[in-house]
């Protein structure tokens, strides 16, 4: 194998060693902010609400969730490392390969003077290039640093997480306040129809039985269905103990005088008229229910 070869070779095993730890260093990175993002959100609360058959004790989900995500992440974000044409890479980095190296390498397997002496060339100038070139020193700390903050924020929310963590009460009020759960009181009673007027009769108000009442008809004949008071007045409450006033009913009226619309008061001056008086007073009487 040409010198160059070998140190081509080299050279590639330190870049893609270099390339891990920035994978491990995003791994962890990812890692440390899904951690707190689940501390925060107190997702082993929730977890402890479901009915769902775990085979490991609850606490260890959520690092086991972030670990998966982390390692998803990462993979990602790295899945096209091993396509980096690395030849490439190094001539845009070190200008004095530029072309040389890919030629050197295509020409591998050729040996001849003008091969011979381009090999030779990059074998030189692959001795002043180091991977920290290729991948600076500076990208790796940066990310190193960023990694070191997370990872410092996780294992400070870890030890103390309760002032940092959402209260359940809080997520059981949010949780009703989404989903409508919950909620009584301050409830308005709706009563159907509107309110009527009462100090008006039949269809117009209320059904106020002291306004003018409806007819019906019995046997053929329509009867005035006005409601006769009785006589004598009641007595005006002055205790709070007297709960009703003791009328005297009105005496009820035979058949014949039905619909004849006369008080108590005139009942023996009608049992004094003839039998066509009678009559034409009946008759009158059911007429003036018509009206």
């Amino acid at each position: 194998m040409d010198d160059f070869l070998i140190k081509l070779e080299k050279l590639k095993s330190n870049i893609f060693s270099r390339m891990r730890v920035l994978f491990l260093l995003d791994f962890v990175a990812i890692f440390s902010i899904f951690s707190s993002i689940f501390i925060i959100l107190n997702v082993e609360y929730f977890i402890n609400k479901t009915n769902f058959y775990l085979p490991v004790p609850v606490h260890y989900v959520p690092p086991s969730i972030a670990l998966l995500l982390g390692a998803v992440f990462a993979f990602l974000l790295h899945r096209n490392d091993k396509k980096i044409n690395l030849y490439l890479l190094i001539e845009k980095k070190i200008t004095d390969l530029k072309e040389k190296l890919r030629t050197a390498y295509d020409n591998r397997e050729e040996s001849n003077d003008i091969v011979d002496s381009l090999k030779s060339d990059v074998s030189g100038a692959l001795d002043k290039v180091s991977s920290a070139q290729i991948l600076t020193t500076g990208k790796v700390f940066s990310k190193l640093l960023i990694t070191g903050i997370f990872l410092a924020g996780t294992l400070v929310l870890v030890q103390n997480p309760t002032p940092y963590q959402i209260p359940p009460k809080t997520i059981e009020d949010l949780s009703k306040t989404i989903t409508g759960a919950g909620e009584s009181g301050n409830q308005t009673i709706e009563v159907a129809g509107n309110p009527k007027d009462f100090n008006k009769a039949g269809q117009e108000g209320g059904g106020n039985i002291t306004g003018k009442p409806k007819i019906a008809t019995i046997e053929g004949k329509n009867i005035d269905l006005t409601i006769f008071p009785g006589y004598e007045s009641g007595f005006i409450l002055t205790r709070q103990s007297q709960t009703q006033n003791q009328f005297i009913k009105s005496a009820a009226y035979p058949v014949d005088v039905l619909g004849s619309n006369v008080s108590d008061g005139g009942y023996s001056l009608l049992m004094q008229k003839t039998e066509t008086e009678k009559q034409l007073i009946n008759k009158f009487a059911v007429e003036r229910s018509k009206i």
